[in-house]
Parts: C-alpha cells; sequence; structure tokens
C-alpha cells in the first residue's frame, strides 16, 4: 500500500512540473523577467520548505555541518535555479510537450546512470535490455511528440 502512495505522489509532482512552468512562465511577463519570476517561485518554495522542516522534522532542526568531502550537496538550488529559468523560456519556443518530453527524457537517462552507479547512496541497479529498451521507447515517444 505504501509503494501505491509513493507512486501516487510521483505523477501527482510530473501532473505538478508542467503547471509550474505554465505559472512561471506567465510570472515572467507579468514581471517582465524571467529570471525574478524564477527566484520568486524559488523563493516561495524555499520558504514552505523551511515552513514544513519546522512543522514536520521530527527530530527538530539541527544545525548544518560543511563537510570538505560533500560541498556538492550544496549545489542544488543551482540546479533549481537552471531547471526553473529552462522551465520558463524553454516551454514556449518548442512547445510544452515537446519540452517535458526531452525533460523527462534526460531524467530517465540520468536516473539510469545513478542508479547504475549507485550514486547519492541509492542501491546499484544493472542495466538491463528492458531498461534500455524502455528508455528507447520513451526517445521515440520524444520524436512522436514534437510538434
Amino acid at each position: 500500500m505504501q509503494s501505491l502512495l509513493f507512486f501516487l505522489l510521483a505523477a501527482l509532482a510530473g501532473l505538478f512540473q508542467p503547471i509550474q512552468s505554465g505559472i512561471n512562465s506567465q510570472l515572467k511577463y507579468d514581471l517582465n523577467s524571467t529570471y525574478l519570476s524564477g527566484a520568486i517561485s524559488n523563493f516561495i518554495g524555499a520558504l514552505l520548505m523551511v515552513g514544513l522542516a519546522l512543522t514536520l522534522e521530527r527530530n527538530g532542526l539541527q544545525s548544518p555541518t560543511l563537510s570538505d568531502n560533500h560541498l556538492w550537496n550544496w549545489t542544488g538550488g543551482i540546479l533549481s535555479a537552471l531547471i526553473v529559468s529552462a522551465m520558463i523560456i524553454v516551454p514556449k519556443k518548442i512547445s510544452y510537450s515537446t519540452f517535458f518530453a526531452l525533460f523527462i527524457f534526460g531524467q530517465l537517462f540520468m536516473s539510469l546512470v545513478i542508479d547504475y552507479f549507485g550514486w547519492f547512496g541509492s542501491d546499484h541497479v544493472p542495466l538491463s535490455p528492458s531498461r534500455i529498451i524502455g528508455m528507447l521507447l520513451l526517445l521515440a515517444g520524444v520524436v512522436l511528440v514534437k510538434k
């Protein structure tokens, strides 16, 4: 039952991603700035995450520690800014369906790499013919969806 909940949450996150892109794109026109709209989006998201952390963390918030070995752990915000910027600019240039088909393909490709190498503390998941075929079928879907 718990797996079903996580599957539903993953699908819901996928449903929200193009909506977020559209909202941020419209905010860009209201503000006349791609990057200010992305900054506002990330700022509001950051406030929400801090609120959730303060409310839901079971053991309370701990002071962060910096480790020379894990400084890259602090770069997620940089990636978020780049992703949000692309989501604001690109879909209106190539269509939402084409953008998100390519976006999902990129996510799947990198996810297979992460699984294979066991990066970020994940379990090692070997490449199999079915996983490779699934990725290639998704790429075929990109070609079919392209306007």
